[in-house]
């Protein structure tokens, strides 16, 4: 898929990016055109938020954006009667139309997911610092029961 847009783009490789993919996708999707407007929208807050994590950096342009779609599609709950549009159909026919793994697209969506998951409680807790300490409380007890080794680590001073 890639090859295919670096062509298009006269080899120009500075200018893909996964916002190039979306409209690709979204043209071959059997989607109604009012649920594409809010699809795009999504998958484009995806990619911007992936571009803020340095996990995605080794992901293809191509595979960030297919993941955003899929992401969108799931999250907004857009799945058709038919089952044209249902999540595992729609990550098994962008994982072939960009030439990868169904596996591997999934994993890029779910880490996705993550971030989205990560960057809203970020912003719960900076806008409720209570609830934020009673978070990190409930982390840190989760952490302590967590230990499995006879020596804890983190009581070990070097």
């Amino acid at each position: 898929m890639e090859l295919l847009l670096v062509n298009k783009l006269k080899w120009n490789l500075a200018a893909t990016t996964p916002h190039d993919f979306i409209e690709h996708f979204l043209s071959k999707m059997p989607v109604a055109e009012e649920n594409k407007q809010i699809i795009r929208k999504h998958a484009q807050t995806f990619v911007a938020l992936c571009a803020t994590d340095v996990k995605f950096i080794s992901n293809p342009p191509s595979m960030v954006a297919a993941g955003s779609v899929v992401a969108a599609v799931q999250g907004l709950h857009l799945e058709s009667a038919g089952g044209s549009l249902s999540y595992h159909c729609l990550a098994h026919f962008l994982s072939k139309v960009i030439k990868c793994d169904p596996d591997c697209l999934r994993a890029c969506q779910e880490q996705i997911e993550a971030l989205l998951e990560s960057s809203l409680r970020q912003a719960r807790q900076s806008l409720d610092p209570k609830a934020a300490e009673e978070e990190e409380e409930e982390e840190e007890q989760e952490e302590v029961d967590l230990s499995c080794t006879p020596t804890d680590v983190r009581d070990v001073s070097i």
